[in-house]
């Protein structure tokens, strides 16, 4: 026993200096985006970058790449799942392929607003899938962030009723649920990646795609599209994802840090978008570009049977809690 206490400050000392020695470890961090600088995700990454080097007193270096500059975000969920991209920002659709089940945040009209999809993503329902994201694919998931409400624009016509969705092509991530919504709808789904949309829109491959207001002005298809028909289908949600090899190669104290700031970001990102949104509506209306506010009731009509094949996939009772955990939002 005497022994064993006469060691002990040395062995105190040298997990000390052992602890010292892995913050004082330099990491770099890439953080890979499809978006162009000012969009939503963008301002909070820069505020993620700003408060994880702070933090680590440059220990971290996050680089972040926009504009797709480390490919189109299927091909960015895969590089950070194999390891060789540290982490991105990335749709639930093109994440889903990882884990099917983060699909049923894409049914139509399930949940009713920004701030409760919040509700849903940060508590039980987000944390579980976030749990088998990582056991299944070692993707560890930061936060989950918003892109805005999917709204209908197309290049052909005004939408003043669901009726007026028949027969549009319209663009699709691979994701079965929005396929099926638009299906329902009377419209014809087409699979495209989100980066061939601009010239796809151009040549008449398709007529028009459900995405924010804000993405119509940022990604510039106010230059061919004429149309937006507000019918909140569904709410646009993302996961802040990153390799889960590197997340738990970070010390306690970084891997706090890191986590901190990305829920930090995530306020940032909802305001972003909040903010983007009302300004595209009116820089887009100075465009010419028209909007229709159309009655919702039909919508909801023509996509209930997708809730249902939804509620059958995945059970009636996930179904339940997503509802549930949005009650009082």
């Amino acid at each position: 026993m005497k022994h064993f206490t006469k060691l002990l400050p040395v062995a105190t000392a040298m997990v000390a200096l052992s602890t010292s020695a892995a913050l004082a470890q330099e990491y770099k961090l890439k953080v890979g985006v499809s978006t162009p600088e000012g969009y939503s995700y963008n301002v909070a990454l820069a505020e993620f970058k700003k408060q994880v080097e702070e933090g680590s007193n440059g220990d971290i270096e996050v680089t972040v790449f926009p504009s797709s500059q480390m490919g189109g975000e299927a091909e960015m969920a895969r590089n950070v799942q194999i390891g060789t991209l540290e982490a991105t920002v990335v749709s639930t659709s093109n994440i889903s392929p990882f884990l099917p089940s983060l699909q049923v945040l894409s049914v139509p009209y399930l949940l009713k607003s920004i701030e409760c999809a919040m509700a849903v993503t940060s508590g039980d329902v987000g944390q579980e899938m976030a749990k088998e994201l990582q056991e299944k694919a070692d993707i560890h998931v930061l936060g989950y962030y918003t892109f805005g409400y999917r709204q209908l624009f197309n290049t052909k016509r005004p939408i003043n009723s669901v009726s007026d969705v028949a027969g549009l092509k319209i663009r699709i991530p691979p994701d079965k649920y929005l396929e099926q919504t638009w299906s329902a709808m009377g419209a014809s789904p087409i699979p495209l990646p989100f980066s061939e949309l601009f010239p796809a829109l151009q040549q008449g491959v398709v007529d028009g795609d459900a995405n924010p207001i804000s993405s119509i002005k940022q990604f510039k298809w106010y230059e061919v599209v004429d149309n937006v028909a507000v019918t909140n289908v569904a709410v646009g949600m993302a996961t802040f994802a990153m390799n889960g090899r590197f997340f738990n190669s970070l010390p306690e104290e970084y891997q706090k840090l890191v986590t901190d700031a990305a829920e930090n970001s995530v306020g940032v990102n909802i305001s972003a978008d909040a903010a983007n949104t009302e300004e595209a509506v009116v820089f887009l209306k100075e465009q010419g570009v028209e909007f229709t506010e159309p009655d919702l009731a039909g919508f909801r009509e023509a996509a209930q049977p997708v809730l249902d094949a939804a509620s059958e996939e995945f059970g009636k009772e996930l179904i339940d809690r997503i509802v549930a955990a949005q009650d009082g939002c």
